[in-house]
C-alpha cells in the first residue's frame, strides 16, 4: 500500500512539474515560429562583438551602449575582459562604436555593466547611471560625461540592501531612480527554478538619498524599465503602473 501511495504522489508531482514547465515554455514563446527577415538598412556594428545590453540616447543623437555583460546562466563571449561603455553618434551616415575611457579612480577590471540611464542636469551636464555587477553583486555607478574628451569621469557608487539582482534603471533626478530586480535568487539554478514556478517575487524599487522603497511587486522577472516624460507613469516589461510618488 505504501509503494502505491508513493507512486501516486510521484505521478502527481511529475504531472505538476510538467504543467509548470509547459506554462513556462508558453510564457517564453518557446514554440513560436520565427520567420527570417532580410532588413534593408541594417549592418553589423564593429567593436560590439561582446554583445550590447542596453542603450540610451541623448537629444543630440549621441548614444551610450553597455557591452560585455557577464550574467549567471548566460553565455559569455569574453570572460576575461571587463565590460565597457561605448558611444555612437547616430547623426553620422555610418556610425562607429567608440569605447569610452573612464577616469576618476574607478576599478575598470570589475566593470560588468547592465542597464543604463542618462540624466541631464539644469546646467546641461550629462550624467550616466550604470547598473554594475562586480563579483556578481549589484551596484549603481554614477559617471559624468565629458563630451569634448569623449570620456566618463567616475563620481560615485550607490549600494543598498534592496539593490539585488538589478537589471535596469531609469533616472528621475540627481541620485533618484527606479530600478528593477529581475530575479529573487542569485543562484542560476534557483533562478531558473523560480521562473519555471512563476513565483513572481521580483519588484521595482525607488531610490533616493532620503528614501528607498519597493513601489511595485509581483513580477515574474522585472526587466527593462522606462518612465513617461512627465514622470507620472513608469513601465516595466509588459506591466504599466501608476507612479505612487
Amino acid at each position: 500500500m505504501g509503494k502505491l501511495v508513493a507512486l501516486v504522489l510521484l505521478g502527481v508531482g511529475l504531472s505538476l512539474v510538467g504543467e509548470m514547465f509547459s506554462a513556462f515554455r508558453e510564457r517564453m514563446s518557446a514554440s513560436r515560429e520565427v520567420e527570417p527577415v532580410e532588413p534593408e538598412n541594417c549592418r553589423l556594428i564593429e567593436e560590439l562583438e561582446n554583445g550590447s545590453e542596453d542603450i540610451d540616447i541623448l537629444p543630440s543623437g549621441l548614444a551610450f551602449i553597455s557591452s560585455g555583460l557577464k550574467y549567471p546562466g548566460l553565455p559569455n563571449f569574453a570572460p576575461d575582459e571587463p565590460g565597457k561603455i561605448f558611444l555612437m553618434d547616430l547623426n553620422e551616415q555610418n556610425p562607429r562604436a567608440q569605447a569610452l575611457e573612464i577616469s576618476g579612480g574607478f576599478d575598470k577590471e570589475l566593470f560588468n555593466p547592465h542597464g543604463i540611464s542618462i540624466f541631464i542636469d539644469k546646467d546641461h551636464t550629462v550624467y550616466l547611471y550604470v547598473v554594475n555587477h562586480p563579483h556578481m553583486k549589484s551596484t549603481v555607478e554614477i559617471f559624468k560625461f565629458e563630451e569634448q574628451q569623449r570620456s566618463l569621469v567616475y563620481l560615485k557608487t550607490i549600494k543598498h540592501e534592496l539593490l539585488k539582482s538589478v537589471n535596469d534603471i531609469v533616472v528621475l533626478g540627481p541620485e533618484q531612480f527606479y530600478a528593477t530586480r529581475d530575479h529573487y535568487f542569485t543562484n542560476s539554478f534557483l533562478s531558473l527554478f523560480e521562473m519555471i514556478l512563476d513565483l513572481r517575487w521580483t519588484y521595482v524599487l525607488f531610490y533616493s538619498p532620503r528614501e528607498v522603497k519597493v513601489v511595485a511587486k509581483g513580477f515574474c522577472s522585472a526587466n527593462g524599465i522606462t518612465v513617461s516624460a512627465d514622470q507620472k507613469y513608469f513601465a516595466s516589461r509588459m506591466f504599466c503602473l501608476r507612479n505612487p510618488g
